[in-house]
Order: C-alpha cells, then structure tokens, then sequence
C-alpha cells in the first residue's frame, strides 16, 4: 500500500502548474461487509482538468467514483468537492455529474430525461443539449431499451454534459462508443474543460484511450492507490533507448555511472534498456563511452504503467485494456 506520504509529494510536484484541487480523497476507506474496496486513498484532482483513473476488475475504481458523486458514504476519511463532504450535500450534488458504468434512467426516452434534468439542474442548457444532440444523433422519443449500449451511454454523456457540471464523473466512458463518437466525445470534453472550467474524472482499464487526453492519471490496485502523478512529469522520469558499442560496455559500469536500469534487452549487439532517469542524465551517462548508436524511443502510457507495475511484482496483463463486457466494482 502506498504510504499518504508519497502521494502528497507527487501531488506536490505539478502543484504549481495546476489549478487548486475542485476534488480531494483524504484517507478515505470504504468497506462493504468484509470487503474492503478502498484502503486509506488519499489524492487531489485539479479544476479545469481531465484526470485518469485506472485499475484493474476490482480496483475500486467505480467505488472511488460513487463516493466521489456521494453515492456512497465514506467508512472512513473523507471526500470532499470544494472543501466541502459530498454525501448528503444537494449543493455539490447540483454540479457533479455521474455517469455509470451502466447507465440508468428513470423514464423510458431521452425527451422525458431531459425534462427531468431541466427541472432538476439549474445550470441545464437547452442549447447545449441541443448541439449535443446533433453531434450524438439519437431520437429523443426513442425509448432506451431499443438504444445499443453504446447509444445508451451517448444518452447519459449528452444528459450529464447538458447540465454544465463543474465536475463529470465518467465509469469507462468510452465503452460501447465507436471510434468516430470516441473521438466526438474527446472532443467535446477537452472543450467544456478548455472553454467552461469544467473538470473530468474518468475511470478506465483501456489506457489507449488516456494516453492523449488526460493531464494527470492514478493507479488504482487492491483497493489501494500507487501513484498519481501528472503525465509529462511521468514521462519525463523514464526514459527508453538502444545503444550499441563498438566495445563491450557492461551494464554494471553504467549501473555505477548513475542510470537506474529497470530492464534491458539484447538483441544482437544493440541493447535496449529501460531506465528511471531523464533523457538528459542518459546522455550524459552513455555518451562518454562513444557508442555507435543511441537512439532514444518514445514510450506509451501503458508502458509506463507496466514498469510501475513490475517494480511491485503486479501481474501487467489484468491493467491492459479490458474484454467487452467485464463489469468494475
């Protein structure tokens, strides 16, 4: 379990480039019976941001979000939106947006969700909702349970959008979308977060879809959090190469001279090696060897998380994107 310590210290890293936090877990445990789905989660998530959550079945990423939406009580700790708890509080309550893993509505068409959602929401925008709908081509009057899965979530999205949220809360929001509306929906989310302040929080198992949206991301496992860092300060920590000698350079020697080599490879006379420095502290440790080659690889996001994992004997493969259909906590 990562200790509070280290999270606040990640936290502190992008602190003065992000926006105060709009939504903060302090300690936070939630049990239900003698399952513990959270363990002492502690975290802050900017305003004006989009924020990735991601974790395996079971994680406790769709608890993390129902308790963020105050769905849930906390068993312990608290979660708190402005600096102000979030269960049983109609005032947060009319500016956060959930939208479920599976979605629910309480009447049979999107027309009539509407007008509940006008009635319910003060900042409702009927503009918006009709813009939204133009984007996301759905028949108001259809009733839901003729919709996909993936008009049904097209549904929910358009519903929690409209109401102007100044926090949307999304369980696998891209799940059941095709890659057009995919790219519609990042679309529409980078706009509101750019031109309205809004913040997003995504739960997700598929880190392709993140990789190019999020600002920040966390690591949910076991109901405890890892790390939560900002993206570019995470990828600026690692760094990936191939180099190749004229002479036999042992990996020790480089190992000495400063690089924290976290896996290497041969292939031939070429290594590949992966380690927890900067671009810049790796050429300063290699290029005083002379090597024929040094080529510096771009790394994706869920190599990143696959190394973070490793470090902690985690099994990679359950992080990777998930099957169709596997249901969250």
């Amino acid at each position: 379990m990562l200790n509070v310590k280290n999270v606040e210290t990640s936290e502190t890293v992008a602190a003065a480039s992000l926006p105060p936090p709009i939504l903060r877990a302090d300690n936070i445990s939630k049990t239900f019976g003698s399952v513990r789905a959270l363990d002492r989660v502690s975290c802050s998530i900017a305003g004006a941001s989009i924020f990735g959550l991601i974790g395996s079945n079971g994680a406790g990423k769709s608890t993390f979000l129902r308790l963020a939406a105050g769905v849930y009580r906390p068993t312990s700790g608290h979660m708190l939106f402005s600096d102000q708890p979030i269960y049983e509080n109609p005032g947060a309550k009319q500016t956060i947006q959930f939208v479920a893993d599976q979605p629910f509505f309480h009447f049979e068409n999107l027309k009539k969700m509407a007008a509940l959602y006008r009635s319910l929401y003060l900042d409702w925008s009927p503009a918006l909702y009709k813009e939204l709908l133009q984007i996301f081509p759905l028949q108001e009057t259809q009733p839901f349970n003729q919709m996909s899965k993936g008009m049904r979530r097209q549904a929910a999205v358009i519903l929690a959008i409209a109401a102007k949220p100044r926090l949307l809360l999304l369980d696998e929001a891209f799940d059941g979308l095709d890659p057009v509306m995919r790219q519609n929906l990042k679309r529409i989310l980078a706009r509101q977060v750019g031109e309205y302040g809004m913040t997003v929080l995504i739960a997700s198992q598929n880190l392709k879809e993140l990789e190019d949206f999020c600002d920040h991301v966390g690591l949910l496992h076991r109901g405890g959090l890892l790390f939560s860092e900002e993206i570019d300060q995470l990828r600026l920590s690692v760094v990936k190469a191939q180099i190749a000698f004229r002479e036999h350079v042992p990996l020790e020697k480089l190992r000495d001279e400063g690089l924290v080599i976290l896996q290497s490879r041969a292939r031939g006379s070429i290594i590949e090696i992966l380690a927890r420095n900067t671009e810049k502290e790796l050429r300063q440790t290699v290029e005083p060897h002379a090597p024929l080659l040094l080529d510096v690889l771009p790394l994706t996001l869920e190599e990143l998380f696959i190394y973070e994992l490793g470090e902690r004997a985690y099994k990679v493969h359950d992080i990777r994107s998930s099957e169709p259909g596997a249901h969250l906590m």
